[in-house]
C-alpha cells in the first residue's frame, strides 16, 4: 500500500476516473474517500475492494465512519505502526551498540601504544624508583581500561535485553496485525499469502485444496432486534464452532463483517462440499440463549459457497468463485451450501446440498 509510483500518463487516467465517481457519488474529495477510490481505481487488493463495493452498495452507502474504518483496516493497522516504531528503536539500539564497540576499540588502541611507551621507558629506566613509577602507571592504566571494558560488557548485556524484548514485541505486533481481536481467528491480511502457498503447492505436487466462504444470515436483523454486544458475542460463537468442527491443518479466518473463509488444504471438491454442509448442520442445529439474562435468541443459520483451486487460479480468482457461490446461495433462500467446482471436478456449472 501507499505505493504511487506510476507513469505520469497512468496516473492521470486514474485521476481523472476517481474525479468523475467522486462527482458521481456525490463525496467529497477527502483525502479518505479520495485514497479509498484511487485504491479501487488500482484494482490491486481484493478485500479492499470488496468492502468498498459492499459498503457503496448498502443502503446507507459510503459513510464517512465506513470509509474511515475501511481506510484504517486496509491501509493503516495500528500493530503495523507499533512495528515500525519498534524498528526504529531497534536501529537506534545497534547505532549505539556499534558506537561503543568503536569506541571499546580506540581505547585499547590507545592503552597498546602506552604499553609501548612504557617499554621504551623501562629500557631507558636507571634507578627502583623510575621503575616504581613506571609500574604505578602501567596498574593504574590496566585498572582504566578494565573498568571501561566493564561498563561496555554492561552496556552490551542491556542492549541485547533490549533487542529481545523488541524483537518480542515485534513478534506481537505481527501476530497483532494478522489476528482479529473479536474472535481471536487469523484475519483476512494473511489469507492471500495462505492461498499463493496452497497454490504453489497444487503446482507443484498437484495437492489439490477448496476454499469455503460463510455468511451469517440476517445479521443485521441480529443487530437491529439484540444490539451489537449480542451481535459480538454470535460471531464468537460462530468463530467457536467453526474452529471446532474443522480439523488438520484446515484454518477459520474471520473474512470480515458477519464472513468467515475457511480454506481447505489437500481436499478435493467433493470433500470440500462435505466439510461445507457439516458446518451448515451444526450452526442450525444450534439453539442459542443469552448467558446474563436467559433470553432465548432461538436458531441461526448460515450460508456457505465453496470453490476448488483450478489450474489458472489466483488468490483472487479463487476468492472470486467461492464469493459468487456463496451469493448463490444467499439467492437460493440461505441456510445452504452451493459450489462452483472447476472443470476438472464436474460438467455442471454449480452444486446445491
Amino acid at each position: 500500500m501507499f505505493d504511487y509510483t506510476h507513469e505520469h500518463a497512468q496516473s492521470q487516467e486514474i485521476l481523472r476516473l476517481v474525479l468523475v465517481e467522486l462527482n458521481s457519488l456525490n463525496l467529497p474529495p477527502n483525502p479518505i474517500f479520495f485514497t479509498l477510490l484511487y485504491e479501487r481505481a488500482l484494482k490491486r487488493d481484493a478485500s479492499l475492494n470488496k468492502d468498498l463495493d459492499d459498503a457503496l452498495n448498502s443502503e446507507g452507502g459510503l459513510t464517512a465512519d465506513r470509509a474511515q474504518e475501511i481506510f484504517d483496516t486496509h491501509l493503516l493497522n495500528g500493530a503495523i505502526k507499533e512495528m515500525s516504531k519498534a524498528q526504529n528503536t531497534l536501529l537506534r539500539i545497534i547505532r549505539n551498540v556499534m558506537m561503543q564497540m568503536l569506541n571499546t576499540g580506540n581505547e585499547f588502541s590507545n592503552y597498546a601504544v602506552s604499553l609501548g611507551d612504557f617499554v621504551r621507558k623501562i629500557d631507558r629506566a636507571d634507578s627502583v624508583q623510575d621503575l616504581r613509577l613506571l609500574t604505578a602507571e602501567v596498574i593504574e592504566d590496566s585498572r582504566a581500561i578494565e573498568r571501561s571494558s566493564m561498563e561496555t560488557s554492561d552496556r552490551l548485556t542491556n542492549a541485547g535485553d533490549q533487542i529481545t524484548k523488541l524483537k518480542e514485541e515485534l513478534e506481537a505486533a505481527r501476530r497483532d496485525a494478522r489476528t482479529d481481536p473479536l474472535t481471536g481467528l487469523p484475519n483476512r491480511r494473511g489469507l492471500n499469502d495462505m492461498i499463493q502457498q496452497k497454490i504453489n503447492e497444487f503446482i507443484q505436487n498437484k495437492t489439490e485444496f477448496c476454499l469455503i466462504l460463510a455468511d451469517i444470515d440476517h445479521f443485521k436483523r441480529i443487530n437491529d432486534s439484540y444490539g451489537h454486544l449480542v451481535g459480538d458475542k454470535i460471531l464468537r460463537f460462530v468463530a467457536r464452532t467453526l474452529m471446532s468442527n474443522v480439523k488438520g491443518q484446515d484454518t477459520v479466518i474471520r473474512f470480515g463483517g458477519e464472513e468467515f473463509a475457511i480454506l481447505l488444504p489437500d481436499t478435493r471438491y467433493e470433500g470440500g462440499l462435505v466439510v461445507a454442509q457439516h458446518l451448515r448442520q451444526k450452526i442450525s442445529a444450534a439453539r442459542l440463549r443469552l448467558a446474563e439474562s436467559g433470553r432465548n435468541l432461538g436458531g441461526l443459520t448460515i450460508s456457505l459457497g465453496i470453490a476448488s483451486i483450478g489450474i489458472n487460479d489466483t488468490p483472487d480468482t479463487l476468492l472470486r468463485r467461492a464469493d459468487d457461490a456463496l451469493l448463490l446461495a444467499k439467492s437460493e433462500g440461505r441456510d445452504c451450501v452451493m459450489g462452483i467446482p472447476t472443470k476438472s471436478d464436474s460438467a455442471d456449472t454449480t452444486e446445491i446440498l
